[in-house]
């Protein structure tokens, strides 16, 4: 679970949280809307301990974070992140991405070498493991972010505007993943403009 207490974030004069609070259950599909400048992703970047609020608490299961060991520990181990723009190593292979995702992990390479299979073909890109990253279309970049993902298998993902840049059809396909992460029970916060996506949160944070 995740507690956000009484946060308060300013950039300059702006104020972007004045006392704000929530808490996220495991497993909810939580989404975060609202017009651009009202934080959406800054609140985001909080969670995801990329940003620091002005004051305020932060628990995960009950623990304040109060040190950069248990913010790398949470980093490291229990948080994913998607990006509007993949964040992947554009002049690098399909393959050297995602054995990013496996780096802290102490398994054998034959044991990644087949969990990189696997979540190609999950994902509909088993014959991509080869393909530079700058090949491929947005879509195709997204659903590799994802692969990257599961083989990360963080129990929170943060995913800021992750179908924004795509087409319907991309769009689908990448929801269509998102929607087999929640099944699985991953808790999940998304930002997006997209009101089409409404329907598939738990609950819906307008800011």
């Amino acid at each position: 679970m995740i507690e956000i207490v009484n946060i308060n974030k300013s950039y300059k004069k702006k104020v972007i949280f004045e006392n704000f609070s929530l808490i996220v259950k495991p497993g909810e599909f939580i989404g975060i809307v609202g017009k651009s400048g009202k934080g959406k992703t800054t609140l985001l970047n909080i969670i995801g301990m990329l940003e620091e609020p002005d004051s305020g608490i932060i628990k995960i299961n009950g623990n304040e974070i109060i040190n950069k060991r248990m913010r790398r520990l949470f980093l490291r181990y229990e948080l994913g992140f998607v990006f509007q723009n993949y964040a992947l190593i554009d002049n690098a292979t399909v393959h050297s991405n995602l054995e990013i995702a496996l780096k802290h992990k102490k398994i054998k390479k034959q044991e990644k070498e087949r969990a990189i299979c696997q979540v190609l073909k999950e994902v509909g890109l088993e014959d991509y493991r080869n393909e530079q990253v700058h090949t491929l279309s947005g879509g195709e970049q997204q659903r590799i972010a994802i692969a990257r993902l599961l083989l990360k298998d963080p129990s929170l993902i943060l995913a800021d505007e992750p179908t924004g840049s795509l087409d319907i059809e991309n769009r689908d396909i990448i929801v269509s993943l998102f929607q087999k992460l929640h099944k699985q029970g991953k808790t999940i916060i998304m930002v997006t403009h997209d009101k089409d996506l409404i329907k598939f949160f738990s609950r819906t944070i307008q800011l």
